[in-house]
């Protein structure tokens, strides 16, 4: 019985609980691209728990791809901040949007 415990300790102590995770951040310095299957990915060049600068939205939902690029591209033109919210564990972004002012 101990054995099976400490078992389900050990197990359940290497999982990674993944926790949600924010840019704040002005996107001149970012890079949009399309890969084949609807697949947008995002370099980034502002620090984060991503190791390899890359953001990506889930392939199959091209409204919302669509909504980001523009998105993206209206900050870039105005220099205004944008808000990217993603999942720490998996890079993939949960939600977006447009600062005020």
């Amino acid at each position: 019985m101990k054995t099976l415990i400490l078992i389900c300790a050990l197990a359940m102590s290497s999982w990674a609980v993944a926790a949600p995770a924010s840019i704040l951040t002005i996107p001149s310095g970012w890079r949009l691209q399309n890969y084949t299957g609807g697949a947008l990915v995002v370099w980034y060049t502002t620090a984060s728990t991503c190791a390899t600068g890359k953001l990506t939205l889930p392939a199959g939902n091209e409204s919302q791809r669509n909504r980001f690029w523009a998105l993206v591209l209206a900050a870039k033109t105005a220099s205004r901040k944008v808000l990217v919210e993603y999942d720490d564990s998996t890079c993939v972004i949960s939600s977006f949007g447009l600062l005020e002012g």
